[in-house]
């Protein structure tokens, strides 16, 4: 009889725990934060380092809602010297609907300097030292352009020297934004 209520005891203990847990609300998943206002869950996310004193960017927080043509480059890059008078022409024409930014990927920072001043761009430009930020974006060779979203999302990426009519051609494609 004794052990018959020991039994019993044990078992309403056990339903009580039992209800106690159940009626717990189950914790929120962890996961990624709630998105900003305007950018995706999935957006580049990225600090960039100031070129030549210059200020930084960060991704997606500078965006300022405008889709971005973010090219890599380095000053040794033969083609990046080539597209890069491309760049500016098509920055002039495009400044007010797309962001545009040039990232200097591992490059002495004299060289850089000295290539940036005679290429004569008025874009904003920001650098990558240690290769870091470049190998977040995909860079697998130079130059390599980058194609953002307004939204921080990364819409497209193309390998290779752009004339200004490629590179006009590629913002409507992955940005969807024409430039005349």
């Amino acid at each position: 009889m004794a052990r018959a209520r020991g039994l019993l005891a044990l078992a309403v203990g056990l339903a009580v725990l039992l209800a106690a847990c159940a009626s717990r609300p189950a914790p929120e998943p962890a996961g990624p934060a709630p998105a900003e206002a305007g950018v995706a869950r999935d957006a580049v996310r990225l600090r960039l380092a100031g070129f030549a004193g210059a200020p930084g960017f960060t991704l997606p927080d500078d965006l300022q809602g405008r889709p971005l043509v973010l090219n890599v480059w380095a000053s040794w890059c033969g083609p990046c010297r080539k597209e890069m008078p491309a760049f500016q022409q098509v920055y002039l024409q495009a400044k007010d609907r797309v962001g545009f930014l040039g990232l200097d990927y591992l490059d002495v920072d004299a060289a850089a300097r000295r290539f940036a001043a005679q290429t004569g761009v008025a874009y904003p430009l920001a650098s990558d030292p240690k290769g870091r930020a470049a190998a977040k974006l995909g860079v697998a060779g130079l130059p390599t352009t980058v194609f953002i979203g307004a939204d921080g999302r990364l819409r497209g990426r193309r390998v290779g020297a752009m004339t200004a009519d490629e590179l006009r051609v590629a913002i409507q494609r992955y940005l969807e934004v024409a430039i005349p």
